[in-house]
């Protein structure tokens, strides 16, 4: 009996670790943002093939960026779905290339957004941050 109840307590914390959705911390420096950023990654995730093809497709079209160059933030640098619709919005709204800025949060991606932004001249209340703003609440 003592076996069982072990054998059963197993498979319930293998069985909970394998829908629990990975922690996103965002870190770009705005609560209302990190909220929003954190939502998507709940509701959109890798695992999920038919709500992530979906996303790619939409973030293709409403961007007007190639389908392939989406993939490729997944796929090359291992890209979160926020990371990725942050570094289309960026690029889309700075004029930044998308290559530099999928590049500088990657090799800064423990300092998170906050410390991109920075790099990229992006103040929080400007212009060019309101509209990333406006396009991360857009799309969730």
């Amino acid at each position: 009996m003592k076996y069982i109840i072990k054998y059963l307590v197993l498979m319930l914390l293998i069985n909970t670790n394998v829908f629990a959705v990975e922690k996103y911390n965002p870190d770009s420096g705005d609560k209302e943002l990190d909220e929003s950023l954190v939502l998507i990654h709940k509701n959109i995730n890798r695992n999920k093939k038919s709500k992530l093809s979906h996303f790619v497709d939409r973030i293709a079209e409403e961007f007007q960026i190639p389908v392939g160059k989406v993939e490729e933030l997944f796929n090359h640098y291992k890209f979160k779905v926020p990371d990725v619709l942050m570094s289309v919005s960026i690029a889309d709204v700075s004029g930044e290339p998308l290559q530099n800025v999928a590049g500088l949060y990657f090799k800064n991606k423990e300092k998170g957004w906050k410390y991109a932004l920075k790099q990229l001249n992006i103040r929080k209340g400007s212009k060019i941050y309101n509209q990333i703003k406006k396009d991360i609440t857009s799309i969730q």
